[in-house]
């Protein structure tokens, strides 16, 4: 029983390594390349920048400039913490 299982589970091994047989997918012929549209409608632009002023309109909201220059503040201080100077010998 135990010789039974390892050869089947050497067989589903080996098969998961061959290749599937391509009938999946049959081209019915060449056809022409179509241009993609890349025009935005002016509506969808101006409804985006009306959300984007919805979040902050100047650098005074949302505590101005003290949390950007916390976190390079931290980061430089985790660097600098991580990575010490070496010794010379």
């Amino acid at each position: 029983m135990r010789s039974f299982f390892l050869f089947a589970l050497l067989v589903a091994a080996a098969s998961a390594f061959v290749a599937p047989a391509n009938k999946a997918v049959a081209m019915s012929g060449r056809t022409a390349p179509v241009v993609p549209n890349m025009v935005i409608d002016g509506s969808v632009m101006e409804s985006a920048a009306s959300t984007a002023n919805l979040i902050a309109t100047s650098a005074g909201e949302n505590g101005g400039f003290f949390f950007p220059v916390a976190g390079i503040v931290s980061l430089a201080a985790l660097i600098l913490f991580l990575a010490p100077p070496l010794k010379e010998d």
